[in-house]
């Protein structure tokens, strides 16, 4: 915004010095040239602006990306606490399987989750959440 902001005055003093040296030739180019400056400095600040810009929408997304991370460990973290209060250490070891396994982004269907881990149990879940 500075840059903007000196560019913009550098090319109002051409102008200035352009109506006060209008009848003058020798100093013809020196408003050109004010001018002309003051057009390159606008141009280099809205080139920073711009890519100031560009770092924030980065930033942005590496904070979004850090928080789901952060949430993704907290869950891990509370699920592995639950997991740390159950009595059979079969069922803790395969519990704490299939938290690794959620946590490796290596998803199986619910319903096989369930009749591998918990396979005490007299009714299976079958596909599409009805028992028998």
């Amino acid at each position: 915004m500075l840059f903007m902001t000196g560019g913009s005055l550098i090319i109002l003093a051409g102008g200035v010095l352009a109506l006060v040296h209008a009848g003058n030739p020798d100093l013809s180019y020196l408003p050109l040239v004010t001018s002309l400056t003051g057009a390159l400095i606008t141009i280099g600040g809205g080139a920073l602006a711009l890519h100031s810009k560009r770092t924030m929408a980065n930033l942005t997304k590496a904070a979004e990306d850090n928080e789901k991370k952060i949430d993704i460990d907290h869950k891990l973290e509370i699920a592995t606490t639950f997991i740390d209060r159950v009595a059979d250490s079969k069922q803790r070891d395969d519990l704490n399987s299939a938290a690794a396994m959620k946590a490796l982004s290596m998803d199986a269907a619910p319903e096989m989750m369930v009749n591998r881990l918990l396979p005490e149990q007299p009714k299976e879940i079958e596909p599409g959440g009805s028992t028998n």
